[in-house]
Order: C-alpha cells, then sequence, then structure tokens
C-alpha cells in the first residue's frame, strides 16, 4: 500500500500591519520592503480555517517518522521541527527577508529517539540534487529557487522521494526534499529462441559466457511511461543479459493514482542487422505488480523451447520485411508450388525469413478479389502476434488455428489443396461451403479440419514448426471492415 502523501506547499504568510490615524498627525508605517516574513512548509489544505490539533510532534522512535527538516537556503541550514494537524505534516516557520532565495537541500530527517545528539539522524526523504540518477523524478530538483514577497502568501510546490530497495545506498544521492514519490522496483528476465544461433553472429549475444545457442538469455530494454509520459529506459547490454535480472525503478506519486506502462523490446536480428523489436507491454496502477511467480522476478521466454511455462510466453519470432511486392503468376488455382496460387515475392532484402522467389500462398479471404499477373504493394505481418495485424484480418484467434492445419497436415495424408483452401475459409468464417474460385465444394475432409482446428486456438509452433506470413495491402484503412483485395499469406518456419 502506499505511504501517506505529504503534498508540500510553500505557504509564505505576509506580515499584515495596521495603524490608526489621528486627526493631527499621519501615522508613519514601515516600508513594504522591510521585515521578516515566516515561511513555512505545509501542505494545501494549511489555508483552511477551523484546523485543530490532533496530533503531537512525533517522537522519531519509529525511523520512517519525520522529526524536523533540514534545508539550505543561501548556504544557511535551517532545521525547523515537523509538526501534525489532522494527520498533516507542517514545519515550523522561519524566517527570511522578502527576495530570491536558492534551495540547495531539503531533507526529512528522523533524530533516531535522541534529540539532542544530530550525528546518528537518519534521512527519511528527500529532492534530488539536478543531474542524479532520479533527477527526472521531480519538477524541481536542487538547486532551485524560491521567492518570498512581503504581504503576499507564496506557494512553491516541493517534491521529495522516499525509497523502497534493497540498498539504500544503491541509489547514490547526496542530496534530499515535501509531494512524496515512493521509487519502486521490479525484476526481469528472459530467454530468446533461434532456430538458427548463427544468424546471431556479429551481434551482442555472440559476447554471451556460451557463445551462440539455440536458447540465450535475452539481451533487452523496457522503456518506462507514468500516465503516458516516457520516464526512462533501462536495458541489460552492458552484461550481455547473463548473471543477474535487469533492475526496474520507477516513481509512484503517493495518493495519487498513476498508470504505469513498460514496453518490452528485444535484441533480435532484423533483415541483416540487429535491433531492438517490440514484443510486449504490461499495463499496472500504482503500487500493482507484475506477476513473478515464487521467485519475484518478472521471467519471458521467445519462442517454444522452454517446457516450463515462464510468467510470460511470447511466439516465436519471425524475421520479416515491412513490406514486399507481390504478384499472383501463372493459371489460376490451384498453383504449381502446391498451393492456391503462386505468388511471386520482390523487394524483399537481405537476410529475413524469406527472400525473393516464387510460393505456393493461401487465401483468407474468399468474399474479396485479387487479380492473378497483377503486382500489389503489401505490408507484411507475423500471423504469430495477430493483435498487430489490422483490425479486419486479426481474425481473433483463428490464424493459431490455420497454423495448428499446416503444422498438422500428416493427419490428411489424402487431402488435396481445395480442401486445404477450403479448411481455411471455414476456418477464417468467410465461405459458405459452395464451390468458389476455382476450390470445390466443401467436402468432409475440409470440414474435419476446420472442426479439429477449434480445439487448437492457443497453438503456437514449436522451433521448426510453420507459421503463416501474411500479406495486406499497402495502404488500407486498419479500421475499415475489410479490404478491397484478398489478405495473402505463405507459410514459413519460424
Amino acid at each position: 500500500m502506499k505511504n501517506v502523501k505529504l503534498l508540500p506547499k510553500l505557504v509564505l504568510m505576509g506580515l499584515v500591519l495596521y495603524g490608526l490615524a489621528s486627526c493631527t498627525k499621519q501615522q508613519d508605517f514601515p516600508s513594504p520592503n522591510q521585515g521578516l516574513q515566516d515561511v513555512t512548509f505545509a501542505s494545501p489544505e494549511a489555508t483552511k480555517p477551523g484546523l485543530k490539533a490532533t496530533a503531537q510532534l512525533k517522537s522519531g522512535n519509529d525511523l520512517n517518522d519525520i522529526s524536523y527538516a533540514s534545508i539550505v537556503i543561501d548556504g544557511v541550514t535551517y532545521t525547523p521541527a515537523v509538526y501534525y494537524l489532522e494527520g498533516i505534516a507542517y514545519t515550523q516557520a522561519i524566517k527570511l527577508e522578502s527576495g530570491v532565495y536558492n534551495v540547495t537541500q531539503f531533507l526529512m530527517m528522523n533524530d533516531n529517539g535522541t534529540p539532542a545528539n544530530t550525528a546518528d539522524d537518519i534521512i527519511v526523504s528527500a529532492t534530488p540534487e539536478a543531474g542524479s540518477e532520479y533527477a527526472a523524478y521531480v519538477n524541481n530538483p536542487t538547486p532551485f529557487q524560491m521567492t518570498v514577497t512581503a504581504f503576499e502568501k507564496n506557494e512553491i510546490d516541493v517534491e521529495i522521494l522516499q525509497f523502497e530497495s534493497r540498498e539504500f545506498t544503491d541509489f547514490g544521492f547526496n542530496w534530499f526534499t515535501f509531494t512524496q514519490v515512493t521509487v519502486r522496483e521490479q525484476l526481469f528476465f528472459g530467454d530468446i529462441s533461434a532456430k538458427h544461433p548463427s544468424d546471431y553472429a556479429g551481434s551482442l549475444y555472440e559476447n554471451q559466457a556460451n557463445g551462440l545457442q539455440v536458447d540465450m538469455p535475452a539481451i533487452f530494454k523496457i522503456d518506462v511511461y507514468r500516465n503516458n509520459i516516457f520516464i526512462e529506459s533501462y536495458n541489460n547490454e552492458s552484461y550481455f543479459g547473463e548473471g543477474a535480472p535487469l533492475h526496474i525503478a520507477y516513481p509512484d506519486q503517493d495518493n495519487v493514482t498513476d498508470e504505469f506502462r513498460f514496453e518490452l523490446s528485444i535484441l533480435v536480428r532484423i533483415g541483416e542487422n540487429f535491433g531492438y523489436k517490440h514484443f510486449h507491454t504490461w499495463t499496472f496502477e500504482d503500487d500493482e505488480l507484475i506477476p513473478a511467480g515464487n521467485d519475484g522476478i518478472v521471467d519471458f521466454v521467445l519462442g517454444n523451447s522452454n517446457a516450463t511455462a515462464p510468467d510470460l510466453l511470447l511466439p516465436p519470432y519471425q524475421n520479416l520485411p515491412v513490406s514486399v511486392s507481390y504478384t499472383i503468376t501463372g493459371a489460376t488455382a490451384p498453383g504449381s508450388q502446391g498451393g492456391y496460387v503462386d505468388a511471386t515475392l520482390a523487394g524483399v532484402g537481405n537476410g529475413y525469413d524469406f527472400g525473393n522467389g516464387t510460393f505456393a500462398s493461401w487465401c483468407a479471404d474468399n468474399n474479396v478479389t485479387i487479380y492473378v499477373n497483377q503486382t500489389y504493394g503489401m505490408d507484411v505481418y507475423s500471423s504469430l502476434y495477430p493483435s498487430a495485424l489490422p483490425a479486419f484480418t486479426a481474425y481473433a484467434d483463428k490464424w493459431a488455428r490455420v497454423n495448428w492445419l499446416f503444422n498438422n497436415l500428416d493427419l490428411y495424408p489424402n487431402s488435396t489443396w481445395g480442401e486445404v483452401q477450403g479448411a481455411i475459409w471455414l476456418i477464417m468464417g468467410n465461405w459458405n461451403g459452395q464451390a468458389a474460385s476455382g476450390v470445390p465444394a466443401a467436402n468432409a475432409v475440409a470440414n474435419q479440419m476446420a472442426s479439429d482446428s477449434q480445439l487448437h486456438t492457443n497453438f503456437s509452433p514449436l522451433p521448426g514448426g510453420w507459421a503463416a506470413v501474411v500479406f495486406v495491402p499497402t495502404g488500407t484503412d486498419p479500421n475499415q471492415g475489410t479490404a478491397n483485395v484478398q489478405t495473402m499469406f505463405i507459410q514459413v518456419d519460424p
């Protein structure tokens, strides 16, 4: 649960002076720029009328209690005591002349039960210095300026951080200061399955202790967002993902609902190069934690090579180009490659899971037209991540069923290309079973294939299996109900 948040405001209590005038002499008033002003650090509720003291100054016996503040203003240290009204913390007022001041340190202290001895006092919370690791977590790190204005009430936000960590010294702070923020921590570790380890020659993975393997510790980064604002990016490159989990620290504002987004990107081969690719996003609020099993570490696996289920299992990665040129060549169905049609792909680029050439291609849309010998610009998607597909062709869990079918065609040894294509249309739910587009009417085999696939809505292929690579016409509105060109696909070993 969260700690009580102290929403500090610097309340400058202006002196209000009144004079009485007589009939014979004008009363002399002091210059408005003269005199000391009361400066009190408190929450906004301090200005409300009718508050009564409900608690005495805390004793400091609880090491999380605040006894006093240690504030350095223009080289002078002030140590006003902290007291509580209606559960809200305030400092005693300090006196300052009107003007501009530099606050270089603000610490909230616990006197360790020995008010007369400051040597054993403990820092409870503080404001980070500019340039420190946690300066980004507050709006105004030290040093900052404050203005004391005579005869006015001035309120200045001052934020402090409270920490939760195994080692307080790991934060490396040498500063300190009221809005309280709790810095929370979660730990992450991952594995990556590489169907061809040699594909990762020249990458950071080659520096791991055991070199390139089918299963390797994942090198990854996590970008942290709070309330849709980027906070920090963490990665485990410096130790090549081995030997320790990645520690993610993030600031949670107390008594405010913070929504966090952790975006996981894994270092993979992209074409002939290597780069971080986004695979998953976790979302949660405040002090919620991402499920982490019994060890307290969020573990994930990219690929299906692990028998023990991790906290997050990601489907295999397909190294795909962003777009290709797609042309149905030759006669209409069936194609010479054993599929519904022959598709010639061009403009693929080097290093991907498929290259330029002619492939057996299949159709996901029975009710939309595509023309032979006409070249289309196609965007390329992995069927293993259907949520990334345009909405009209995501087909919920149906791509998993299609992939199951292609990985289990040996169960139907005498099936024909037409029965496979018909089963695809039945799975996708856009065919009434009547003869269409060169495909004969659905028969018992096609119906059985589609029926069997219903038991495999979560299917993900093992290494060496097959997965559909989906082609969607470039420029198609992802929000419209359907495309004006058929959604086509080929099967590739992921």
